[in-house]
């Protein structure tokens, strides 16, 4: 089984993930999926280059990933364009991932799950979500991102409200350590007798 996380950026996905993790749950990022595609895939990378110049290559011909997101987070149809390049090789590579774990479910954390139209590639949608206040304090916090940048994400996400129409489990994120741990665990143990059942 399944299960695709998400919120926006900033919400504690990465928070939750190590949460599952720790459980012995196998987590997969989209994130570390599409990195992995722009440094490896010469077809992704000279797609990328013709489109975009080579202004979006480092001094040793990779992709230069931040010079990327600048270009792409100024300009929709250059985003839009990015994602119907990446998005269906990233979904493979995870369907993939997935198919050869033994763990009764494994999590793909995916931040434009629905954005992506990635609903239909897994089973269940886990959404952590907290406010837009919050976001913004745990993504800066991170130091990669300054507040215009962080805010031009955000926009280019959709709404919370979308985000939870479309999610069957939620997790809010309130910087409360104990309650992350608990509904975790709650959701463990509810996965794993979900997965019980749809492989008998």
């Amino acid at each position: 089984m399944i299960v695709g996380l998400t919120g926006g950026i900033g919400a504690g996905k990465s928070t939750v993930a190590n949460l599952f993790k720790n459980l012995g749950v196998p987590i997969f990022s989209a994130d570390d999926i599409a990195r992995e595609i722009l440094d490896t895939d010469q077809t992704v990378q000279q797609s990328i280059v013709n489109k975009f110049g080579k202004v979006c290559l480092k001094a040793n011909n990779k992709i230069d990933r931040h010079a990327l997101g600048q270009i792409i987070f100024s300009d929709p149809d250059s985003r839009l364009w990015l994602e119907a390049l990446l998005h269906p090789i990233v979904a493979q590579k995870f369907i993939v991932n997935a198919n050869n774990s033994t763990y009764p479910y494994c999590i793909v954390e995916i931040p434009l799950l629905i954005e992506a139209n990635m609903q239909n590639k897994v089973d269940r949608i886990l959404t952590v979500d907290c406010t837009e206040e919050q976001q913004l304090k745990q993504a800066l916090g991170r130091g990669r991102h300054n507040e215009s940048e962080i805010k031009a994400r955000i926009a280019n996400q959709i709404t919370r409200e979308q985000r939870l129409a479309e999610s069957k489990d939620v997790i809010e994120n309130n910087d409360d350590a104990t309650y992350l741990q608990g509904r975790v665990a709650e959701l463990h143990k509810l996965y794993l007798s979900l997965a019980a059942d749809k492989n008998r």
